[in-house]
């Protein structure tokens, strides 16, 4: 029979032997060996992707509803007003607002019909257009100059998010390349 030193030793062995086979597994590399240039490729676009949608997400939570007014010095009675309108149609919007609170808890429970969705997208239009009255009042309150300002911004936003729009169509076509070269390997 084995003693103890000896099971030892022998089972040290082959835990050594398991390791050193393990590690001599190929790896899956591209034709050109590339796969760590490729990973690290990856990881350096998901890292800018990700801090692009972590500066609009900041953005929309630091400014909330007023922030297309952001950036126009607005007089305290202008802010006071638009505080006022905002208040107003938040008010007027509070019972379809609730009432769509409920409509979630119904889909949550599995109790949601077709009759609910139809009255989901008739609530959510009603808040939206509310909404769009809220922006049209209080660009009604700006001055000549804040008015251009506004469209100047409004123009840069655009802008950017066709930029955005053009960056993930081109992420979309470099990742159906990457799995095209991957299938025919």
């Amino acid at each position: 029979m084995f003693s103890k030193k000896n099971f030892f030793a022998l089972a040290l062995i082959i835990l050594g032997v398991a390791t050193f086979a393990s590690a001599q597994q190929p790896t899956q590399t591209t034709p050109d060996g590339s796969i760590q240039k490729e990973n690290s490729e990856r990881r350096e676009r998901l890292r800018e992707r990700h801090k692009e949608m972590r500066q609009g997400h900041k953005r929309m939570r630091e400014h909330g509803m007023r922030g297309f007014m952001r950036g126009l010095e607005l007089t305290d009675a202008q802010r006071e007003q638009l505080k006022a309108i905002s208040e107003r149609r938040l008010e007027s919007t509070k019972l379809q607002r609730e009432e769509l609170q409920q409509l979630r808890e119904k889909r949550r429970a599995g109790t949601f019909s077709e009759a609910d969705a139809a009255r989901v997208s008739a609530l959510r239009e009603q808040i939206r257009a509310s909404m769009e009255g809220i922006r049209a009042e209080a660009e009604a309150l700006l001055t000549a100059e804040q008015k251009l300002q506004l469209q100047q911004r409004e123009l840069e936003r655009k802008t950017r998010h066709e930029e955005r729009k053009l960056r993930r169509e081109q992420r979309r076509k470099e990742r159906e390349e990457r799995l095209k070269t991957k299938s025919t390997i």
